[in-house]
């Protein structure tokens, strides 16, 4: 993965994702399995490159913890990881063939390591 540049501005990311029947966002009277009315119902998380090159997903301590119960979240992250990771996204659908409200399962593997039973959740994300 290439490295950050100085210039790098803050964005934030939502999960599930915006385009998605299931992402937070998503307003009842356009289908939405899971509306919330604020992003602030989302679990809050942020994203840090550590020395070694890992990623580290943290709580935002700014807001309540993570009850786990929440239907979505949202994390601060580099602006450069989040539009290349999400580049792919829009050539999933075509590329897998995927029509409006087709079923379609997440794998997140290198979350692993990701321990919710403590207070303040750390992830290193491989």
């Amino acid at each position: 993965m290439t490295d950050i540049s100085a210039s790098d501005k803050p964005s934030c990311d939502e999960f599930t994702f915006a385009a998605s029947y299931n992402s937070g966002g998503m307003p009842s009277d356009m289908g939405g399995t899971n509306p919330v009315t604020s992003g602030d119902k989302c679990a809050q998380t942020y994203a840090t490159k550590l020395s070694d090159g890992t990623w580290r997903l943290y709580d935002d301590e700014r807001t309540a913890a993570p009850t786990w119960s929440e239907v979505c979240g949202r994390s601060a992250m580099s602006g450069w990881v989040n539009s290349t990771w999400m580049s792919r996204f829009p050539t999933f659908a075509k590329e897998l063939r995927l029509i409006d409200q087709d079923a379609y399962f997440v794998r997140t593997p290198g979350f692993d390591k990701c321990d919710a039973s403590k207070p303040t959740i750390k992830c290193d994300i491989r």
